[in-house]
């Protein structure tokens, strides 16, 4: 498993070498590929989003702790998908028209507000960063428990942290983006190739009756505001549903912006909800698990890893083994350029020249990753801990985005800085006060006292300032 733990990490780094395009060593080439990328390309980066370690370790874990629950997943990513195929393309069109990097130029530009561009920025960054620490801990997870060796999980901690910042600084989004074409097709084969090992080991015994029988709340979602029950799982699929289809997670947007055409981004967001269907497969190993392996509190995660060595021989437990790490390298390394890009775009002084920009991030990048590998390997739990606050506090940024793509006057900066700061403070103060109103999603209620200020605020202090009616309508109508 060592060999495989090696053979994995060096395909996919090597795959993002390989990316490089030397045309595109610029910021805006190293950030959003030059705006040239085509419909697959763009596609598998917005695919990447899907699955990560995450999904392969934590949705399992998640079933079996609030067994049905875990459904949540692929409900709020069809539901977010729906928003992103209606702001999708007005955001490419506008970011094609302006030439936008980030949404915190969107909304900074859009309102004609510093302030909004900056917090925007600020709040992206610092909410986003707990999802790459995630990645680096899960690829330590899969080794360690594929293994058997503690020490060899935090020696690929180390060595993938390096490598992706490598290629990251290489070779910027199209490094991503070829390691993203392996990434995700190995992660669904993977996938699948689990779920038959698991029942040609059950021999189809009815798995599912054995959990009726055994566990049957595991089929039903709570009632009331039970951990994981109905509250939890409406409230749940509302905001991340809401975060994910206002753009806010800010890896949605060079895959958006990147592309060469805005009928590109449309037709990737009507075919990404059928590849979401994927993500069933870890819940119904998740229920499996319930019954084939014993489960050790606190180890729920690496119930997928048992079924697996369980099930499978050791060259395809290999397979699964470079799979799940490709899973963990890749999205943290579009988690780390998207949060790079914001720094380098939006938190630098705006005469700073292109290159410094391309600097900026490289550092930026290197910055990020070797903060979160010390975290990693000191606090692994702190920035798993504050997970939870990631969706919750980038859905308090949705309003402007939606915003930013109409030509509304009525809600102005304004509005939107003091209910953004007002949803953020209810986040954090929830969150860490372990605050819980009728155990609906901290974000939710954040979100619905954000709109409640943002509102009142605009009207009381006047219309938007906004661009020009021309220039919206050119966006409108531009297509490259």
């Amino acid at each position: 498993m060592i060999v495989a733990t090696v053979i994995g990490i060096g395909l996919v780094v090597l795959l993002g070498f390989l990316g490089k395009n030397q045309q595109l060593d610029t910021h805006v080439g190293w950030s959003i590929g030059n705006r040239t990328m085509s419909t697959v390309t763009t596609f598998f980066l917005q695919a990447g989003a899907i699955f990560t370690s995450f999904t392969f370790l934590g949705m399992s874990g998640l079933t079996i702790l609030g067994g049905i629950s875990s459904a949540y997943m692929p409900s709020y990513l069809i539901i977010g998908y729906i928003g992103m195929f209606l702001i999708g393309p007005l955001i490419w069109k506008l970011g094609k028209t302006y030439g936008y990097r980030t949404n915190a130029d969107l909304v900074g530009h859009q309102f004609k507000s510093k302030f909004l561009e900056k917090a925007i920025a600020v709040i992206a960054v610092v909410f986003f960063m707990p999802i790459v620490q995630v990645q680096i801990v899960g690829l330590g997870t899969m080794v360690s428990f594929a293994t058997g060796q503690k020490q060899a999980g935090t020696w690929s901690m180390v060595l993938a942290t390096l490598l992706i910042l490598g290629f990251v600084s290489w070779a910027g989004l199209r490094g991503v983006a070829t390691t993203a074409y392996f990434k995700d097709v190995a992660m669904v084969v993977a996938l699948v190739v689990i779920l038959i090992g698991v029942l040609v080991l059950d021999k189809g015994t009815g798995f599912m009756a054995a959990v009726t029988d055994k566990m049957p709340n595991l089929l039903q979602i709570k009632p009331g505001s039970q951990a994981y029950g109905i509250t939890w799982y409406i409230t749940s699929v509302i905001i991340s549903g809401v975060g994910l289809g206002g753009m806010t997670l800010p890896e949605s947007w060079p895959a958006v912006l990147s592309a060469n055409k805005s009928k590109a981004v449309s037709k990737n967001h009507v075919f990404l909800p059928l590849y979401t269907l994927g993500t069933f497969i870890p819940i119904i190993l998740g229920f499996f698990a319930v019954r084939m392996v014993k489960i050790v509190p606190g180890d729920e995660n690496s119930a997928i890893l048992s079924l697996a060595k369980n099930s499978l021989p050791g060259w395809l437990m290999g397979f699964v083994l470079i799979s799940g790490i490709a899973c963990a390298i890749v999205p943290a390394s579009h988690c780390v350029l998207s949060i790079a890009t914001l720094i380098s775009t939006n938190l630098v002084p705006k005469s700073t020249q292109e290159k410094s920009k391309l600097t900026v991030g490289r550092v930026s990048a290197a910055v990020i990753l070797l903060l979160t590998l010390a975290l990693s390997l000191l606090r692994p739990d702190l920035m798993a801990n504050l997970y939870l606050l990631t969706y919750a506090g980038l859905a308090q940024i949705a309003p402007a985005n939606i915003l930013s793509v109409t030509k509304q006057k009525f809600i102005n900066a304004k509005g939107i800085a003091a209910g953004l700061v007002v949803g953020e403070a209810i986040v954090i103060v929830f969150t860490f006060g372990k605050i819980s109103l009728f155990g609906m999603n901290n974000g939710l209620v954040a979100l619905v006292i954000n709109l409640i200020i943002m509102v009142v605020v605009s009207a009381v202090t006047g219309e938007a300032q906004r661009p020009e009616a021309m220039a919206l309508q050119t966006a409108a109508g531009k297509e490259a």
